[in-house]
């Protein structure tokens, strides 16, 4: 997968600066979403909480417990703040952060949140507590999905962050309602690549944009299938 990124990074540049993106919702989300250069009042909230976490912990332990990247985390809060969702869907729950992360953009967004092992991630149940009244927590996937659904509100976007790898099943339904999808952990985790994969052969319309580490999947029925390859 790294040689991959090599071979792409000069296009990937290229289009994050909005260079031969002819579609004008693309070009206005690149710009303005993948790429935002000014601050948000969010960003040295996400700072000091992975910073913080840094500090107490190796390299090895951040790998094994899923840290998210400053600049992943960031481009979560400008991806949540564009579409603002009131209702989230977390599959899998990693550190925590990106929960709060999305909660931040609105307080009266709830989340859904799976992960069969939330008990057994001390550091993600810590780092959860000041939001615990906006989560509802899952150990059962399709469950998790149908709740999130039934919940979602006609005309509003919703949105899924995907940590782990999920069905096929899963993944079609999120799609059919044109949930707005983020993937993360592509270049680490064969199965998300499968997971990514498979939900852009489900999509015949809308557009994705990826680093190839992470992916945003807008499956918009107004918008022409295309694929961007980013720089982030």
């Amino acid at each position: 997968m790294s040689w991959k990124r090599y071979w792409t990074a000069w296009s990937r540049y290229h289009h994050s600066s909005g260079f031969g993106i002819h579609s004008p919702y693309a070009y206005r989300f690149v710009r303005h979403v993948w790429r935002q250069p000014l601050p948000y009042y969010a960003y040295e909230d996400i700072h000091q909480l992975i910073d913080t976490i840094k500090a107490s912990t190796t390299s090895r332990e951040r790998r094994e417990m899923d840290l998210i990247d400053e600049r992943e985390a960031r481009l979560l809060f400008r991806v949540t703040n564009f579409f603002n969702p009131p209702r989230i869907l977390q599959v899998g729950a990693a550190t925590g952060i990106e929960t709060v992360t999305m909660l931040e953009v609105c307080r009266t967004s709830r989340l859904y949140l799976y992960d069969a092992q939330l008990e057994q991630k001390a550091l993600a149940v810590r780092v959860l507590q000041s939001q615990l009244d906006r989560i509802e927590c899952y150990d059962d996937l399709a469950v998790a999905v149908d709740e999130f659904l039934q919940a979602s509100t006609a005309g509003k976007p919703a949105l899924a962050l995907i940590n782990v790898p999920v069905d096929q099943a899963a993944i079609k339904r999120l799609i059919d309602s044109g949930t707005v999808m983020v993937m993360r952990n592509l270049h680490h985790n064969e199965a998300m690549r499968g997971s990514y994969e498979s939900a852009c052969a489900l999509m015949d319309k809308g557009q994705t944009y990826t680093n190839g580490k992470i992916a945003i999947l807008l499956p918009n029925p107004k918008l022409q299938r295309e694929d961007f390859l980013l720089w982030l």
